[in-house]
């Protein structure tokens, strides 16, 4: 009898068309179905962030396990649980703030939150299964075991057999009831554990020597509502002067651009859900009052908010 994993081992429609655009040279970020918990929230550009609602509601389980679309385009993204990704097949290109990784069937990269990457899987047989991690259960784990994972940017092991441990969590992932969930957290550590003390390091990220602008844009989306060049200065431990300057000179772009552009931005992904009052999307996205977010909208896309929602959603 198939297992449900045998099942990732064909294309689905949605791989079929993100294939199609791929064959065509229209493989960009533009083109990205995105779930339902993600369109609200993400940004459709080559450097998107996935917000804190991707795969992490409160009421969700401590492990997801999802398969990555084959031929999705590539997109820059942060997000605030542990991914995992498993190569169950063939081979994954792995960028992590502007580094590639080839990592081949059997690897098992832990990326942990807030680190800006991409993962393409460009053919028919590659298999790449994500593991979304809830961050606190992670560090759990972490400190339980004395893995040394969350002091990381990521880490990526090779030489694993993990095809039966996918199989069994996607068996409890389909019950769905509290005893699952309970068997998923359990089938977690025990992978982790196997790779720690079976795999093979092929390589790993220190956290704190990550690249300036990622870590930059990074602090900026983590704080998006509340983020002000003092409380950016004071966070990394700066005078104003020198981290408005810093911010200039790695990205290119004046602090209060970026803020405004990242903003900006957001309030077009809250208004297309077309469930959020505006009130509340201007709130979101760190604006004082409706009054003024609607303001500094039409000033920068010549419509009013609600103007922008309607044409949005005809």
């Amino acid at each position: 009898m198939a297992g449900l994993l045998d099942g990732f081992y064909a294309l689905s429609d949605e791989e079929r068309y993100y294939r199609d655009l791929y064959l065509k040279g229209r493989s960009r970020a533009e083109y990205i179905n995105l779930p339902a918990e993600v369109e609200a929230s993400a940004r459709l550009e080559e450097k998107i962030v996935l917000s804190s609602g991707y795969y992490s509601d409160e009421d969700r389980a401590s492990v997801i396990v999802l398969k990555h679309p084959n031929y999705m385009p590539l997109y820059l993204h942060s997000h605030r649980f542990v991914e995992m990704c498993y190569v169950a097949s063939g081979h994954v290109l792995e960028n992590i703030e502007g580094k590639t990784y080839d990592l081949p069937e059997g690897s098992l990269l832990v990326l942990l939150p807030g680190f800006y990457h991409s993962i393409g899987v460009f053919d028919d047989s590659t298999v790449a299964v994500n593991l979304i991690v809830r961050r606190e259960f992670f560090a759990s784990l972490d400190e339980r075991f004395s893995l040394g994972l969350s002091e990381l940017a990521f880490a990526a092991y090779g030489g694993l057999e993990l095809h039966d441990d996918i199989e069994a969590m996607l068996a409890m992932q389909q019950r769905g009831d509290g005893i699952s969930c309970l068997e998923m957290e359990v089938a977690a550590e025990a992978m982790l554990l196997d790779m720690k003390r079976n795999g093979t390091l092929l390589a790993q990220g220190n956290a704190e020597k990550r690249n300036e602008v990622f870590r930059i844009m990074s602090y900026i989306e983590e704080n998006l509502r509340t983020v002000t060049l003092s409380s950016f200065a004071g966070d990394f431990g700066l005078s104003e002067q020198y981290a408005s300057r810093m911010v200039k000179e790695k990205t290119g772009q004046l602090f209060s651009a970026i803020v405004h552009k990242l903003r900006m931005e957001a309030a077009c992904q809250l208004l297309k859900n077309g469930r959020v009052p505006i009130k509340e999307v201007a709130y979101q996205v760190g604006y004082s009052s409706a009054e003024q977010f609607s303001r500094t909208f039409r000033a920068c896309y010549a419509v009013s908010p609600r103007e922008y929602r309607r044409r949005m959603l005809i």
